[in-house]
């Protein structure tokens, strides 16, 4: 398979929108680091915290740096 991360967004996002945390904090990873979509930090932090609240321990660490950096 070759490597497309606009593709890879795609799916995560078909994934995210059906509750799977892993699949939300990695569209929240995308968002963040503006793979595959366009760079925005506040949905990104909207996707960590849907995954965070499932318990989704890589998410919470990650929106609690985003509000420790104010990001």
């Amino acid at each position: 398979v070759a490597k497309d991360k606009v593709e890879a967004t795609k799916w995560y996002r078909k994934a995210a929108e059906q509750g799977d945390a892993n699949a939300q904090s990695n569209l929240g990873m995308a968002l963040m680091n503006g793979r595959g979509v366009a760079k925005n930090e506040a949905k990104a932090a909207e996707w960590f915290r849907k995954a965070a609240e499932q318990g989704y321990a890589g998410a919470q660490n990650n929106l609690g740096a985003m509000l420790m950096n104010g990001l």
